[in-house]
């Protein structure tokens, strides 16, 4: 850790971008210096009010040539798609990147194109680049590589998630996105535009897993269905009629020698009680390795939130997976990074008092 804290910029003001506020205000070991919003609405609003705690003095922005001029030393990019010009012009002015945007192994992403272009950033600015979150970034590709530690023949992995979305507050995503509240037929004949981006980056995710374990792909193949609401819902985020999407079912395969070597399976909810009936349970994260031998490991909350948004734990794993290694990649040599060249990321200042401010969710 340097003698000073790590200045930092949070790029985006959503659900994960006002988690990363809060921490970056609250944990000493970083110095939050600006905020980059996309909406009139909250530019000139104070860090802290958009993140529901006590004022900063860090004033939002809709500015990117202001904010491309602050000194700092990484960005926390969060928007809900990544665009590789914003990241190419925050990696040309210096600042290097943390991001749940995915980016967890490039060299497996369609727009070879992008990726590139991010390089040269990486090298001109003499920054790096780093994508982690929960899924993809920690419980499909660091996890299971470090389980894998533990065994002596691996036949199969199968990650497993679970996700409440009913308290999620982004109508952009979920909606709009994801797809829920849209006809099933329709849902099912032409998915929402965040299903394409989802399965571009758990592509990558299974290829970082796929070499990590010296897994020879042959090909990747999706399988996916949608369970419908039984009756009306009004969600957080937004209202949805009975009899469409309530729920999503993705299997994202890696095959290799005729064999799925490596499933991804989501399964996404706004609804206890959907047709068909899933029975997936709560919020978790599972890794199931089939070998020698067979081993499961499992990530849940331990205690529910005080507020009974189940999803929320979920979303600060998802902020803090890249927000924790900070450290590590304002340290590494300038240019993309992942799990299998990064260093053992060590956290800063996660053990302290528990924050005094009340936060309004």
């Amino acid at each position: 850790m340097p003698d000073r804290p790590y200045r930092v910029i949070q790029w985006a003001t959503g659900s994960i971008g006002r988690i990363a506020i809060r921490h970056f205000i609250d944990d000493p070991a970083y110095e939050l210096v600006g905020v980059y919003v996309t909406t009139e609405a909250k530019a000139g609003a104070d860090a802290g009010t958009l993140a529901g705690v006590a004022k900063t003095g860090v004033t939002a922005t809709t500015s990117i040539d202001e904010i491309l001029a602050l000194d700092a030393d990484c960005v926390n990019y969060a928007p809900l798609y990544a665009d590789v010009g914003e990241m190419c012009a925050i990696l040309r002015s210096g600042k290097s990147i943390v991001t749940p945007t995915g980016w967890v192994y490039p060299s497996a992403k369609a727009d070879q194109a992008g990726v590139k272009a991010v390089a040269d950033a990486c090298r001109a600015g003499r920054a790096s680049l780093f994508g982690g979150g929960i899924h993809p970034g920690f419980s499909g590709d660091l996890l299971p590589l470090t389980v894998a530690r533990l065994c002596t023949r691996i036949d199969q992995v199968v990650v497993q998630e679970v996700a409440d979305l009913s308290p999620h507050p982004s109508h952009a995503m979920n909606f709009d996105g994801l797809g829920f509240g849209r006809d099933p037929e329709e849902a099912r004949r032409d998915p929402s535009p965040l299903i394409h981006t989802m399965e571009d980056i758990f592509r990558e995710s299974m290829a970082l897993l796929s070499d990590g374990l010296g897994i020879e792909v042959d090909k990747y193949t999706t399988e996916c269905d949608v369970a419908v609401a039984k009756r009306d819902l009004v969600v957080r985020s937004g209202e949805i009629r009975a009899g469409t999407v309530g729920g999503m079912r993705h299997e994202w395969i890696a095959w290799s020698g005729g064999a799925k070597a490596i499933v991804f399976r989501s399964f996404w909810k706004m609804d206890d009680d959907l047709d068909p009936d899933w029975g997936y349970g709560s919020i978790k994260y599972s890794v199931q390795i089939e070998g020698e031998p067979s081993t499961r490991i499992t990530i849940e909350p331990s205690r529910p939130h005080p507020t009974g948004d189940e999803g929320y734990w979920g979303r600060v794993w998802t902020a803090m997976n890249a927000i924790n290694a900070i450290p590590a990649v304002c340290a590494a040599s300038p240019g993309i990074h992942t799990h299998l060249d990064l260093p053992l990321v060590l956290p800063a200042g996660l053990v302290r008092p528990a924050p005094a401010q009340v936060i309004r969710h």
